[in-house]
């Protein structure tokens, strides 16, 4: 049997070429082998790569396993930052919408205090003017009332 049919005839039993290839590596063909001495010479290879690709592919099954857990465990933590966001946002807006409120209700107490400074203003002139009128007449006790009374309201 030649090299090249020894080739095949694994390709055919659904060997890779290289395998095939590597299997055959050492095996002197210019003996002219017979299927069964290539099958034997070949079995030596087989056992000792079939050994390592299950190891190897063990290992792999094991990586991808971890790294799947490390991908779900990382969805799982973006889910929870995007609902996170989600309610921060929502409570963001809450609370501008919550100052909007509170700033108008201190520009109109602003307005209300400055209108009511002014009202305290114009009662109070009012009262100075009508008590300088009254300050005007003869009567000693009227005069000392009015002036005890402003004093009072002026503070």
């Amino acid at each position: 049997m030649k090299k090249t049919e020894a080739i095949n005839l694994f390709v055919r039993e659904g060997w890779t070429k290289a395998d095939a290839e590597r299997a055959l590596k050492g095996l002197d063909f210019s003996q002219n082998p017979d299927e069964l001495t290539v099958y034997k010479y070949s079995s030596l290879f087989a056992g000792k790569e079939l050994i390592n690709r299950q190891n190897l592919q063990a290992a792999q099954k094991g990586m991808v396993t971890r790294k799947t857990k490390e991908i779900t465990l990382k969805v799982e933590e973006n889910k929870n930052l995007h609902n996170e966001t989600k309610i921060l946002n929502s409570q963001n807006t809450k609370l501008s919408q919550d100052n909007e409120q509170l700033i108008e209700v201190k520009d109109q107490l602003e307005k209300e205090n400055r209108n009511l400074k002014n009202l305290v203003d114009a009662i109070r002139l009012k009262i100075t003017i009508e008590g300088d009128k009254l300050l005007r007449y003869e009567d000693s006790e009227i005069r000392k009332a009015v002036s005890k009374l402003f004093k009072t309201i002026q503070g």
